[in-house]
């Protein structure tokens, strides 16, 4: 069980915006320090700024220690706050909290997307329907860009709690959409299908774009199972509406038993009754 919880695994912003990467405490009050760490790509995470719960004011690491770094210290959480984010803010961002060892959370991934980069969108609906097992989901990913001449490469990732961060599943290949141009606008579409077969294939699946050394992530869509009842309880409910069929009619056979029985009483007292009258009216004759 995670003792910390990053509920975002990736968080796209524009150079010059605001974002926060949350940090959750799962422990209810647990007083522990956090550990912010920034792990840059193809580079070892670094430690950022160690928060103690029971300190006002977090110790930030020298590389760090700017005002654009900011953390916001609450009950439950230690979310940690970057302002006028820049390219080089784009990272996983793990949060741990520091017991005997460092546990760590899941991972937050910061997407920043330059003002120098190429112009492209990507667009995802936010939530499939719930489908059964072995049920197959077609997802669709839009891409808007506005350089028909970019060379674009498409991915599909899959975020779930086992993972630390989303893992890419899929890449397409030049034939594997459908475009339209316009002006200035070319939009491509591309669909991604995949057999739902356990818990193990749900999550949260990402489009995203490789362009330019970046890659731009769209919104994300969850994928989840339809509730269905597990045969144990089908069981169960089956032999507990046995047992109670079993009960009652054990009730009536008991009820049925001291019923005859109570009747046999009376015959007998009522015969005893008549036998010692019968008696005294021979003895009055004699």
């Amino acid at each position: 069980m995670n003792i910390v919880n990053q509920p975002n695994p990736v968080i796209t912003a524009a150079s010059g915006d605001n974002v926060t990467l949350h940090c959750l405490r799962v422990e209810e009050g647990d007083t522990d320090p956090i550990i912010w760490y920034k792990q840059a790509l193809g580079h070892e995470p670094r430690a950022m700024v160690t928060v103690q719960k029971v300190v006002k004011n977090p110790i930030f690491e020298d590389q760090f220690n700017s005002p654009r770094f900011t953390v916001e210290n609450l009950i439950g959480s230690c979310n940690l706050k970057i302002t006028n984010v820049e390219t080089s803010d784009e990272a996983v961002y793990y949060c741990g909290l520091k017991k005997f060892a460092i546990a760590f959370g899941k991972g937050t991934f910061l997407s920043v997307k330059g003002d120098g980069d190429v112009k492209v969108s990507v667009f995802q609906s936010g939530v499939s329907d719930s489908v059964p097992a072995g049920a197959s989901v077609t997802l669709q990913c839009s891409v808007l860009s506005e350089s028909r001449s970019a060379d674009l490469q498409v991915l599909w990732f899959r975020a779930a709690p086992p993972q630390s961060h989303p893992q890419i599943i899929y890449t397409h290949h030049n034939s594997s959409h459908q475009c339209e141009s316009g002006s200035p606008t070319h939009t491509c579409v591309y669909n991604f299908s995949k057999n739902i077969l356990s818990l193990s294939d749900t999550g949260t699946y990402y489009c995203a774009v490789a362009v330019c050394g970046k890659i731009i992530f769209g919104n994300g869509t969850r994928v989840q199972l339809e509730r269905s009842v597990d045969p144990v309880v089908i069981y169960l409910a089956v032999a507990l509406g046995v047992c109670v069929v079993v009960i009652f009619a054990l009730i009536f056979v008991l009820t049925c038993e001291r019923k005859n029985f109570d009747q046999r009483t009376v015959r007998l007292k009522q015969g005893s009754l008549t036998d010692k009258t019968l008696d005294q009216v021979n003895i009055q004759d004699m």
